[in-house]
């Protein structure tokens, strides 16, 4: 008999340590699930950024190599503009050459003409044979000074006639070259389009899949739990405090009326886990502290959800936020302007702030007050 209690303690025993065990590894799991997500979409939420920075680049080096394919375009208009002139200009000195050879030919034409004629004048004395003798006299002087003039003329127009061809020569070779420089230019062109186009999707399915990890949440303190990093991960900046103290350093994240405190139960619902601040319309919302953004997008019904995993092991939890101005997996400093409020509200925006620490949301009323936040009649500030 005490040995079949002895035996039935045992097996009670052996149950529950295989229970304990179970469970435990049951919780282990579950963590390692967690955690394994938290780190996909640390991981997915970096790739985004990394693959946003590259499409960013990319489209900056789309906008200097379409300005350059404009500046290579107006060079050629320049050049096709100038060999235009050369040629007009080539053509008129070929037909100066041709008019000024023409008259130097008909102008010893006529000189020797007049020579021959006074030649002939020596033969016999008679009054017309004296007057040609006379004028070709005359001519000759005049004959040379012309001949003179239209050398210099024909060679000046021979100089001009090779310093154009040879001006179009240099033309056409930068013709060439732009040329050659706009299809680079197109190639590169088309190249950079297409890993723009290539990046900014990739960027997108990644921003897709870091939703998807958040959407693996079924509430806010879920979303909040999940993306939150083990404080041992950030050291301090501050003196250590407390599990439930804001630390004194802390700036508000935008000033207001406290609207609903801490703790406050609305329509039989679950205690409030943070703070409703009403801000002014278009209000910055800055970071408390220094740390790095968590999540930063839509989250089923809460609108813009913004959080911060900040120094200390603490997340700052934001909605309400109209506009964010930062991404996940960004580094922010303590007074950065992190959202803006809407502008267009018919009433005053109200914004939700709620601080956890690990798996335990903290009060931060005490710590809104200090910071100069009122609370509205009837409501406890901290």
């Amino acid at each position: 008999m005490a040995r079949g209690a002895k035996r039935a303690r045992a097996l009670i025993a052996c149950a529950t340590g295989a229970l304990a065990l179970l469970l435990g590894t049951a919780d282990a799991q579950t963590q390692r699930t967690a955690a394994q997500a938290d780190r996909d979409r640390r991981a997915e939420a970096q790739r985004a950024e990394q693959l946003r920075t590259q499409a960013s680049a990319a489209q900056r080096e789309v906008r200097a190599l379409d300005t350059r394919l404009v500046e290579a375009t107006r060079r050629r208009e320049e050049t096709e503009v100038a060999a235009a002139a050369a040629r007009d200009r080539l053509a008129a000195t070929q037909q100066n050459v041709t008019t000024e050879t023409a008259a130097q030919a008909r102008a010893r034409s006529a000189f020797e003409s007049s020579v021959i004629a006074a030649a002939f004048t020596e033969r016999r004395v008679e009054p017309r044979a004296a007057r040609a003798s006379i004028v070709a006299r005359a001519l000759g002087p005049a004959y040379q000074s012309e001949e003179q003039r239209r050398r210099r003329a024909l060679l000046a127009a021979l100089r001009d006639e090779d310093t154009i061809t040879s001006e179009q020569s240099v033309l056409a070779d930068a013709q060439a070259a732009i040329a050659q420089e706009r299809g680079e230019i197109v190639t590169m062109l088309a190249e950079s389009r297409s890993t723009q186009t290539r990046l900014a999707r990739e960027a997108t399915a990644s921003e897709r899949r870091v939703r998807q990890l958040a959407a693996e949440a079924r509430s806010l303190r879920e979303l909040a739990q999940r993306v939150q990093r083990a404080s041992a991960r950030r050291p301090a900046t501050t003196s250590t405090p407390g599990p439930n103290v804001i630390p004194a350093g802390w700036v508000a994240p935008a000033q207001g009326q406290i609207t609903r405190n801490y703790g406050a139960r609305q329509a039989g619902g679950p205690a409030a886990q943070g703070v409703t601040v009403r801000t002014n319309s278009g209000a910055q919302i800055v970071s408390p502290a220094a740390g790095e953004v968590a999540y930063a997008g839509s989250f089923r019904s809460y609108g813009n959800v913004l959080i911060l995993n900040l120094d200390g092991g603490y997340a700052l939890v934001l909605t309400g936020v109209d506009t964010i101005n930062v991404r996940v997996g960004e580094t922010v400093r303590a007074g950065q302007t992190v959202g803006r409020m809407t502008e267009t509200a018919s009433s005053a925006p109200e914004l939700y702030v709620e601080v956890r620490r690990g798996d335990q949301p903290v009060d931060p009323g005490r710590w809104l007050s200090a910071r100069g936040l009122t609370a509205e009649a009837g409501v406890r500030a901290g």
